[in-house]
């Protein structure tokens, strides 16, 4: 079994392969997706089933959980669990590829939601180098289509890509960015280059401190009140006749009748209708 830090040990809790199929009902259960979208209490250990359940599958490596997971990946509530999907079908191995490819081409698919199916391709070929180039050509493939792909779908598949340390694809991928079909928030060529190792990192630049404090401004360059534009003036405001205050106008006290009783017990009867 393959350990991810953080991660119960499901099957030393007893949980076997005879367990897969409720597993799997029991992570797609609806009820409890609707529990993420809304506002939800944390004590509550419902909340949590559904990723214990793909993270159950994901140690069972449950091939038969590659396809019927798949539509969690367009729940837009559960982010916690959509991002642990890619490790899970990391665990369950090369013969979630298919099932995988077949979500990322499909292009009816949100932007993001297909980007976290891509991550799940580079897990598999993380986890299993000898499926890697499998993985690769799944992803090279989608990319290929850059003129018609969202820019944003483009500059994580490219990531993906370069975390792979996939050079073979970097001709596909300048041909991405001099397209300007790339969105660079997500990523840019030269930290493609500098992943691949054909181009030196920029050492990241810390300001010296001394310098900062010996350019500090001084008091004399900081304006004195003196210096600044005068203030205008007011007049008075204008009076206006003093009224009595708020308790001093309150209408003196009503008097109730003598059947207080009777009419509080309505007023519980009408509570309870309610």
């Amino acid at each position: 079994m393959v350990k991810v830090e953080g991660w119960p040990d499901y099957l030393a809790l007893g949980i076997g392969p005879e367990d897969i199929p409720e597993l799997i009902r029991m992570a797609k259960d609806k009820q409890i997706h609707d529990i993420h979208e809304e506002e939800y209490d944390e004590d509550d250990p419902t909340f949590y089933a559904a990723v214990h359940a793909i993270r159950a599958l994901g140690q069972l490596h449950a091939e038969a959980a590659a396809y019927p997971l798949l539509p969690l990946f367009d729940e837009p509530g559960d982010e916690w669990i959509v991002e642990e999907l890619a490790k899970v079908y990391g665990m369950i191995g090369p013969s979630a590829i298919p099932a995988l490819a077949s979500y990322l081409r499909d292009d009816s698919h949100e932007t993001s939601s297909r980007a976290y199916a891509s991550n799940g391709l580079a897990a598999i070929a993380k986890r299993h180098p000898e499926s890697r180039s499998d993985a690769i050509a799944v992803i090279t493939q989608v990319l290929e289509q850059f003129e018609e792909n969202d820019p944003e779908l483009n500059g994580l598949l490219i990531g993906d890509l370069a975390d792979l340390k996939a050079t073979e694809t970097l001709p596909l991928i300048e041909r991405a960015f001099e397209a300007d079909r790339v969105d660079e928030f997500f990523i840019d060529l030269d930290y493609v280059l500098e992943e691949f190792g054909l181009k030196e990192r920029k050492p990241l630049e810390i300001p010296d401190l001394r310098s900062l404090i010996s350019n500090r401004p001084t008091s004399e360059d900081i304006p004195s009140y003196e210096n600044t534009p005068s203030q205008p003036t007011y007049s008075e405001p204008p009076s206006f006749p003093v009224r009595d205050s708020y308790a001093q106008r309150l209408p003196t006290p009503i008097k109730f009748s003598g059947n207080k009783k009777q009419g509080k017990g309505k007023k519980q009867k009408a509570h309870k209708k309610r």
